[in-house]
């Protein structure tokens, strides 16, 4: 018996997932078809959306969307699921062998798994235990798809899971990548932040809520100017100030509370305990909005105090934050527009006249900040 394997988070599953399943099937002309779905892909983070939501998007979208021919092939096989534990594709491929020894087994695999493929749990034992498949995305370059696989010559959907997290959490239209019903179902969960805005303005003051719609806008068209990812920058735009849900008196409970990592977290909390909310934010943005992108959470991290390498997407949210359109300071507009043509000058003057403001107004300067300062000056 001819068998396909398509395995992976599907977290959630998308038209891009169709599209190789059926490109695969198509190819190998498979008797069966097995989907299995991780607990946890050993190569990322925790889901973000829990077993029982992914598997019953599978239900609703992946297997509906296949032709005719293979979705009655087609079926989900749940034992990793029930494993509740990470399980490597090496382990489950093995107990396939030696449930099913006359079974020719067969493995579709995207090109963005393929590409990572030396980074897979003893990689070099995969290739003899079924044969290999993938079909190259947008972008992918096909020298990084290992020898043994073979590539099939069909377009796939610019498409993936991860990117389709970070639309859903800044609120934007993914109907077209999603099964309706699987876009429904996740709507109705509210699933992968969808519902974002209304959540954080639910929780922000309705003035903060307008900063965080500005910065928003100025951060995706920074993005755009500077080849940064805009999904990247709305999301954290998004979510910069979700610590300001918390009040200023308890922002220093929270932080030790959760045993947040904060420079000079006592010293902070005396004098300006404010300048938590960015470390706060950052928590919260993981815990309580799901956020799995650690670059993203890095620049909700970095957008107040900075830090010693700030990314480029940090320095995108930081100038964003401290020049969005509803900015009312002298110096706003002027460094808005040199954002568009230089950014890291736009960066240094920003956190000049972060600095500046907080001299005028006696306050205290965190030892970060003039550090970031004192680099910025003594680089040529």
């Amino acid at each position: 018996m001819r068998v396909l394997i398509f395995g992976g988070s599907f977290d959630p599953p998308h038209v891009g997932h169709a599209a190789l399943l059926t490109a695969a099937a198509d190819r190998v002309r498979p008797d069966r078809i097995l989907v299995i779905p991780t607990f946890q892909a050993p190569l990322k983070q925790g889901p973000a959306a829990p077993a029982q939501d992914r598997l019953r998007m599978l239900r609703l979208g992946l297997l509906p969307s296949l032709p005719r021919r293979w979705r009655r092939r087609a079926r989900i096989d749940e034992r990793e699921l029930r494993g509740r534990r990470r399980v490597y594709t090496v382990q489950t491929l093995a107990a396939l062998r030696a449930e099913h020894p006359d079974w020719e087994l067969h493995f579709a695999l995207g090109s963005d798994g393929a590409s990572a493929w030396r980074r897979w749990r003893r990689h070099e034992e995969l290739p003899a235990l079924c044969r290999w498949w993938t079909a190259l995305r947008p972008g992918t370059q096909a020298r990084r798809i290992p020898a043994h696989f073979t590539v099939i010559p069909r377009p796939m959907p610019d498409v993936s899971s991860t990117e389709l997290r970070a639309d859903l959490a800044a609120g934007l239209d993914c109907s077209r990548w999603l099964h309706p019903r699987v876009a429904d179902f996740i709507a109705r969960r509210g699933l992968y932040g969808t519902g974002l805005i209304s959540e954080l303005a639910a929780g922000l003051k309705p003035g903060r809520l307008v900063h965080t719609l500005a910065v928003r806008r100025l951060a995706e068209a920074l993005a755009l100017r500077w080849d940064e990812c805009p999904r990247r920058a709305s999301l954290a735009a998004l979510l910069h100030d979700c610590g300001r849900r918390i009040k200023k008196r308890r922002l220093a409970r929270y932080a030790r509370d959760h045993r947040l990592r904060v420079p000079l977290l006592a010293e902070i909390a005396r004098r300006q305990p404010g300048l938590l909310h960015a470390y706060v934010g950052e928590d919260l943005a993981r815990r309580r909005f799901g956020c799995r992108d650690r670059a993203v959470l890095r620049a909700v991290r970095n957008h107040t105090l900075g830090a010693a390498s700030m990314s480029r997407l940090d320095i995108v949210l930081y100038v964003a934050d401290a020049v969005s359109e509803d900015r009312t300071h002298p110096q706003a507009a002027p460094l808005r527009r040199l954002a568009f043509q230089d950014l890291h000058a736009a960066f240094s003057a920003s956190l000049g006249a972060k600095l500046g403001h907080a001299v005028e107004r006696g306050a205290w300067l965190h030892p970060l900040s003039v550090s970031l300062w004192n680099r910025l000056c003594a680089k040529p």
